[in-house]
């Protein structure tokens, strides 16, 4: 009998292992933020954001302890999913100046002047539209990507506020959520920029979501 019951503390104890190992394994990576890896304005973006950051920690650090310093803490994992999105989005970013990089804008336009024949001409403006489409996109993002880290650094001064007892961490706290999921929906709609424009040819087969990963769109 005693061999049974060991044998199934065994198992047990074995299937918990496998459990976790499981469970860590599906945990996501820890992401790696190097502004450096990125060429300007996305460069100056992630630092600004990871300024903000460093900013932010020291407040939350400075405040005496207590329910307050904890709910700065809290409010900390925000600003750092901020971060975060901030660099994801100037990820693509780069990819889309890039892309850009790869038309020559200047012997399209020639093509077109000189173009005898319907199809070559078609097939011109056809890429002469998708450059433009992603330079739309590519100023919006700059534009938007901006505009969020500037609101980042406002909330840095409000959280100061905060830990002197002048401003309430809820709204802080809501503050730095809205910028969190304005910086989610940009990452997202960056993620749907049509296939047709940032094919290989123009990304050399880099995936979107991860620069190093060959690229699965046909």
């Amino acid at each position: 009998m005693v061999p049974v019951i060991v044998g199934l503390v065994i198992l047990a104890v074995g299937a918990v292992a496998v459990l976790v190992r499981s469970r860590r394994r599906s945990l996501p990576r820890k992401v790696a933020i190097d502004p450096f890896t990125l060429s300007e304005p996305w460069r100056r973006h992630v630092a600004a954001a990871q300024a903000t950051q460093r900013r932010y920690r020291e407040i939350a650090r400075s405040t005496p302890d207590g329910p307050l310093r904890d709910r700065l803490r809290d409010i900390d994992t925000q600003v750092e999913r901020a971060v975060e999105e901030c660099f994801g989005i100037a990820r693509r970013g780069d990819d889309l100046d890039d892309a850009l990089s790869r038309f020559d804008i200047g012997a399209l336009n020639r093509q077109m002047e000189h173009a005898a024949d319907e199809p070559t001409r078609a097939s011109v403006q056809s890429q002469l539209a998708s450059a433009a489409r992603i330079r739309t996109t590519r100023d919006d993002t700059d534009s938007r990507l901006r505009l969020l880290t500037t609101r980042m650094g406002e909330l840095v001064a409000q959280a100061a506020e905060v830990s002197v007892g002048t401003d309430t961490p809820h709204e802080l706290g809501s503050g730095v959520g809205d910028v969190v999921t304005q910086l989610e929906a940009l990452r997202l709609a960056l993620g749907e920029v049509n296939g047709r424009d940032l094919d290989d040819r123009h990304l050399d087969g880099r995936d979107l979501d991860d620069p190093g990963r060959p690229s699965s769109s046909p």
